[in-house]
């Protein structure tokens, strides 16, 4: 069953996100804290989207919904309403990469490739979980494919940091991919620097390994993911936490994730300024579309995006747009 996908686009600071599949979801954005004129006069756009682009015999008959979305990307930039940030996932295939190119993006950050390891101690946990490796589980089998990472920004792009998850720090098939952290620092116009950062965590049931050894995993993956944009990013620059978290309503996920980020002095990672959760709260406005779609997208908690401003302060929804909201044919 092909998964949900959605996109939310809002005004001032914004995020657009999505999960990619056939039948489409939104997620939200913010809007600079009020006072913060600057930010308003300069809108962003953020949109996070998981584009299912696995190469083949993973995934088959995905190149013409990737040319559809590259064409749907293209026609909102023509009718000046692109985001002007995209957060992919999965995008592996050669159709899923020439998505920049044909949504007219002339900046693109690639995440870590198949080869990039990021040198991290194990611990004596960490050594027994990888001796629990199973190698018809696609563990310990090395990496056949990259992160499938991308961010396509209409800001100059000045600067880049990955990480790739350890061995020991993922679980099942996700292993088969070199998962892990992008972080891009953009040159926005009026704003500054701003560092965005995209991933995708490790799976829990897809990942076919019981649930406590991938949500072993996933733990370990929040720890350093956060650790790791903590050192990376200046605690005074605006910065964008995005991609397909994975954390579904699991509780053992949900307290990880957010106690994760908690730890490190990233509070804004924090379910009640999550952008959906903002825009349901706060009633933000979605012109011209359904917001079942952005309840739809709230409900099945895979895909986030979080923001701060330069202060450390959240961003605040101002208003949301759903553009790939759910299509007529049910895709």
């Amino acid at each position: 069953m092909r998964r949900l996908f959605a996109t939310l686009l809002f005004a001032g600071m914004v995020a657009v996100a999505s999960t990619g599949s056939g039948r489409e979801e939104a997620h939200p954005v913010w809007s600079p804290p009020p006072g913060d004129a600057r930010a308003v006069d300069n809108p962003l756009s953020v949109m996070t989207y998981n584009v299912e682009g696995l190469p083949w015999p993973v995934a088959r008959g995905r190149g013409p919904m990737l040319e559809r979305i590259g064409e749907r990307l293209r026609a909102m930039r023509q009718a000046h309403r692109q985001p002007h940030i995209v957060l992919l996932q999965e995008a592996f295939s050669a159709e899923a990469q020439a998505l920049a190119t044909a949504a007219g993006y002339a900046h693109v950050a690639m995440g870590p490739d198949a080869a990039l390891r990021t040198p991290l101690h194990a611990d004596a946990a960490d050594t027994a979980f990888l001796a629990d490796a199973r190698w018809s589980k696609g563990e310990d089998m090395g990496k056949q494919v990259g992160s499938g990472l991308m961010i396509l920004s209409d800001y100059p792009v000045t600067g880049v940091d990955r990480m790739a998850f350890p061995d020991f720090a993922c679980a099942g098939y996700d292993c088969l991919a070199n998962k892990g952290v992008l972080v891009a620092h953009l040159d926005v116009p009026g704003t500054g620097t701003v560092s965005v950062v995209d991933t995708h965590l490790n799976s829990r049931a897809a990942s076919g390994v019981s649930t406590d050894r991938a949500n072993r995993a996933y733990r370990r993956q929040i720890v350093l993911m956060a650790q790791f944009v903590g050192a990376v990013v200046p605690a005074d620059r605006p910065l964008i936490i995005g991609g397909d978290m994975n954390l579904g309503r699991d509780p053992h996920r949900l307290a990880a994730f957010f106690d994760g980020f908690s730890r490190v002095g990233l509070r804004f990672v924090a379910p009640a300024w999550s952008g959906t959760h903002q825009a349901l709260a706060e009633a933000a406005p979605v012109p011209g579309n359904r917001p079942t779609d952005l309840v739809r997208a709230t409900e099945h908690a895979k895909d986030w995006v979080f923001a701060r401003t330069a202060a450390g302060a959240p961003m605040r929804v101002a208003s949301a747009d759903v553009p790939f909201g759910s299509e007529p044919d049910g895709e």
